[in-house]
C-alpha cells in the first residue's frame, strides 16, 4: 500500500518539487499552502507522514507541528526550513521530529529522508 503524505509549504515551486520527487517513488502526495488547511486535511485522512515548512504567514509552522503531534502522535514529521540561525537549537521546541530538511535540498535528501523513516517504522 502507498505512503500517504501531507504536504504544507506556502511556496508553490517547492510544493511542485517535492511533490514531482515523492510521486515518483509511488506515494500519494496531498498538497496545501496553510497551516488551518492542514489540520483539516489531517482530520479528514489517513496520512503516514507530514512535511511542513516552518516559516508560514496564516500560521506559523512551529504550531503547526505542535498540533499535529497533539493530535496525531504516531505521525513521522519532517520539519523543512529555509533559515536555520543555530542547528544545535530545537527547530521545534518540546517535539520530537523524525527529521528536517533545510531549503534548498535536493530531491535524492527528502526520498531518503522519508525511506529512512518509513523503514525504522
Amino acid at each position: 500500500m502507498a505512503k500517504k503524505i501531507l504536504l504544507v509549504d506556502d511556496e508553490a515551486l517547492v510544493r511542485n518539487y517535492v511533490c514531482r520527487a515523492l510521486a515518483s517513488r509511488g506515494w500519494e502526495i496531498t498538497v496545501t499552502d496553510n497551516g488551518a488547511a492542514a489540520l483539516q486535511i489531517l482530520a479528514g485522512g489517513n496520512f503516514d507522514a507530514v512535511i511542513c515548512d516552518l516559516k508560514m504567514p496564516d500560521m506559523r509552522g512551529e504550531e503547526v507541528i505542535k498540533r499535529i503531534r497533539t493530535l496525531l502522535p504516531a505521525i513521522k514529521i519532517i520539519a523543512i526550513t529555509g533559515s536555520v540561525s543555530n542547528i544545535a537549537t530545537p527547530l521545534v521546541p518540546g517535539v520530537e521530529l523524525e527529521g528536517f530538511l533545510i531549503k534548498p535540498f535536493g530531491i535524492d535528501e527528502i526520498r531518503d529522508l522519508l525511506e529512512k523513516i518509513f523503514k525504522a517504522g
